[in-house]
């Protein structure tokens, strides 16, 4: 699926008109704290030889939500950039349409003032919190383990920065004809290899999906009997919100990627999860289908 080129990425695909790259960076504390005297005790009750034969990290918050709901929040996010984005580079950077960044912004800003609101209300019942772990955690319990109110703020980080796709052209050096040639070969290498990857990771989204799709359809054979596959009904329209996806990502034309899209989009098409469980010769005619675009174009 390998789309042949006849000219440089950059004149090519013209990824800096068409699209951004995102740089998503965010921590958040965990609130875990090794107990060495814990761990010792360990180790002499399992009478192991090696000190560090076993570490016990005990949490700071155990049996408390509130940070967990913060946690939830950061995973969330995270995930929702690598759902709506492809990799560029190895720091990180995602490669986002431009179509796409209106939303795409607006979601992470959602996500952020989500994170602010939890991290808040955090910090407010925060020294309560403290006390109520004494007891929690009992012998374990420690307060200097736990950062003051003034340090939390700085445990807790969520960015978002678009930068402008870079060109072949970009770098701006005062060298040689022959070195400057040199340079501009480097860099289109670099994100041919870069566009490269990144459709290969809108390919590998469709092609694992059709593989479940695939797999959730297959009928099986037991005592005699033919024994459907459960799914999700969420599997119609996950592959129907993929198909939008794939179409968006394609930011570099890829034929045959579109091609695919395309079959699985029309295969779509009225069908429904209730037909796929009780229509015997619906789910079968789904399933090739599937196949048969796993099979054309080498999924």
């Amino acid at each position: 699926m390998t789309t042949t080129a006849t000219a440089t990425p950059s004149a090519r695909y013209n990824l800096d008109t068409c699209a951004v790259l995102v740089e998503f960076n965010a921590s958040v504390w965990t609130a875990r704290k090794l107990d060495r005297t814990a761990s010792d005790e360990v180790v002499a009750n399992k009478n192991a030889g090696a000190k560090d034969a076993a570490r016990v990290n005990k949490n700071l918050f155990a049996g408390r939500t509130e940070l967990v709901d913060i946690q939830h929040v950061f995973g969330k996010a995270r995930t929702y950039v690598y759902e709506q984005t492809i990799p560029w580079s190895d720091s990180g950077q995602r490669l986002l349409p431009y179509v796409m960044l209106k939303k795409f912004s607006a979601r992470m800003d959602e996500f952020d003032a989500e994170v602010a609101a939890l991290v808040e209300s955090f910090i407010n019942i925060y020294p309560s919190l403290i006390t109520a772990q004494a007891m929690a955690l009992g012998d374990m319990f420690r307060r200097d383990d736990y950062p003051s109110p003034a340090e939390l703020p700085h445990k807790f980080s969520f960015r978002v920065n678009y930068i402008p796709v870079p060109t072949s052209g970009d770098f701006r050096v005062d060298v040689g004809n022959a070195a400057q040639k040199e340079l501009q070969e480097k860099m289109d290498k670099l994100m041919q290899e870069r566009v490269d990857f990144a459709m290969l990771d809108v390919r590998e989204r469709l092609s694992a999906y059709l593989k479940r799709m695939s797999d959730r359809l297959t009928s099986d054979e037991i005592a005699g009997e033919s024994k459907h596959r459960k799914f999700n009904d969420s599997m119609i329209d996950g592959a129907i919100e993929l198909c939008d996806l794939v179409k968006t990502l394609n930011v570099v034309g890829d034929v045959d990627l579109e091609s695919a899209r395309r079959e699985l989009s029309q295969l779509l098409v009225g069908v429904t999860p209730t037909e796929l469980r009780k229509n015997e010769a619906i789910r079968e005619d789904t399933k090739k289908a599937v196949d048969a675009i796993l099979d054309k174009f080498n999924f």
